[in-house]
């Protein structure tokens, strides 16, 4: 098990928050949900989203050991 994945179990009360908790938290400069999934759709944002159920209504949520994976991905990244 990651550091990271250790630190958002810590950090979220839930093992899958909502995007918009994920985006307050670590995407402030996006201002929207809507505009988030569309650059999650369109790849330029690596990370994985799920809705729990099959409806519409569902919210979009992101499991966090996605969310330690994307993390750590960038920091990989910016280390390089």
């Amino acid at each position: 098990m990651s550091e990271t994945l250790d630190q958002l179990r810590r950090q979220f009360a839930t093992p899958c928050p909502t995007l918009a908790a994920v985006r307050q938290e670590y995407f402030p400069h996006i201002q929207t949900d809507k505009y988030l999934l569309a650059e999650i759709r369109k790849g330029r944002i690596k990370l994985t989203v799920k809705r729990i159920h099959h409806s519409t209504r569902a919210p979009w949520v992101v499991y966090l050991h996605d969310l330690a994976a994307y993390l750590d991905a960038q920091a990989s990244k910016a280390a390089a």
